[in-house]
């Protein structure tokens, strides 16, 4: 914030004059561009043309998924962030409890794939444009009485229609929310619809068909379910254990043993083995099952 308020101020201090479409004109060729201090955008331009000030707000921080299983910290502010979608209703705080299904977004060149997370999801996580299906959906509570702070309520973001249609279709009113939403992980996933559909999927969101039987769609109500487990709680689950290959004179205990600019396969493009993890200069990692490329998302797998 610094940097742009530092900035804001030397545009101001040359007390521009005009419109605000001048002014903003002029900001934009006045203002130092350097990004690894800021990343100027239409929005900001104008907001230093107009002379606001930006100050830091700790609820703004926040944990989003930048790639698949790649997580990094945000800071989730409208004036700040482009394409910030209904994420803070999605997500109203650091400690909402919600889940998403991220989808190849209309107009990308990847094949069909899909994502869920625990938290933001960013703009391509699953290819450009990605759309962003959230299990629930904060909204203020309805007011029982006088209260000086506003209160959030959760509520489910699946249609009560299609519940009744789900519950109609296979005689069972024991289908939950929670089903449906596993049931549509589970349909995304699959080889044969991906196949069945590729041409829908490559020109109009995805439609989820009915499967041909309570059975079949109580077995996918379960694959998405495990799918899901996978994939939010990745960071949970046992490590596969994978041998240290260390350079000599290489000391774990420099400042610097464990910094990553990146991480690649041992190897040159084209001859590369994939079962070695260069981590640095010093440190790579060996063993890695050949099983781990077999989960691809578009055109890489997810440990691509």
């Amino acid at each position: 914030m610094s940097f742009y308020n530092g900035e804001m101020q030397r545009f101001q201090d040359t007390a521009p004059t005009g419109s605000v479409a001048k002014r903003t004109a002029a900001a934009k060729s006045f203002l130092a561009k350097d990004p690894t201090h800021f990343h100027w955008s239409p929005e900001t331009h104008r907001d230093a043309a107009n002379g606001m000030r930006y100050a830091v707000d700790d609820s703004g921080f926040r944990v989003s998924a930048y790639r698949p299983f790649y997580k990094q910290r945000l800071y989730l502010d409208r004036r700040l962030n482009s394409r910030i979608r209904d994420f803070p209703e999605i997500y109203p705080s650091a400690d909402a409890d919600n889940l998403g299904i991220s989808l190849t977004g209309l107009g990308s060149n990847s094949p069909f794939h899909t994502l869920m997370t625990n938290c933001i999801g960013e703009y391509g996580l699953t290819a450009i444009n990605s759309v962003y299906i959230p299990r629930w959906r904060y909204q203020p509570a309805t007011a029982l009485g006088r209260s000086s702070a506003p209160r959030l309520e959760r509520v489910s973001n699946i249609n009560p229609q299609a519940l009744a249609e789900f519950r109609a279709h296979y005689g069972d009113r024991r289908i939950s929310d929670d089903d449906i939403f596993h049931y549509v992980y589970g349909v995304l996933h699959s080889p044969q619809y991906r196949e069945a559909f590729a041409n829908d999927l490559s020109k109009s969101q995805a439609r989820i068909p009915m499967a041909a039987s309570r059975a079949d769609f109580r077995a996918f109500v379960q694959a998405g379910g495990e799918l899901a487990d996978l994939h939010v709680g990745y960071e949970s689950v046992e490590p596969h254990p994978l041998e240290e290959i260390r350079a000599p004179g290489w000391n774990p205990n420099a400042p610097d043993a464990f910094r990553v600019q990146k991480m690649k396969y041992r190897g040159r493009r084209g001859n590369q083995d994939k079962t070695i993890i260069e981590y640095n200069a010093g440190l790579a990692l060996a063993g890695i099952p050949p099983q781990a490329h077999e989960y691809v998302l578009g055109t890489r797998s997810a440990l691509d």
